[in-house]
């Protein structure tokens, strides 16, 4: 199971990003705390999709079996 949900790592992100915006030297920072937000969102978008195949196409359980050998 994941540490952080989805919600709770972009507003992980962004209460960082808010600390950051406007300060002096942490411009690049702020910049690469949106791209990383932007990465979370693809990431979450890509995985539902996953999850949708796995139950659209009968899937799942091999897929499970799959992640229970440790491959």
């Amino acid at each position: 199971m994941p540490v952080f949900t989805r919600d709770e790592a972009l507003a992980f992100v962004e209460a960082i990003r808010l600390n950051l915006v406007g300060k002096t030297g942490y411009r690049w920072f702020v910049e690469r705390l949106v791209s990383l937000s932007e990465y979370i969102e693809s990431i979450a978008a890509e995985n539902a999709r996953l999850h949708a195949y796995l139950e659209e196409s009968g899937s799942r359980e091999d897929y499970d079996d799959y992640c229970e050998s440790g491959q």
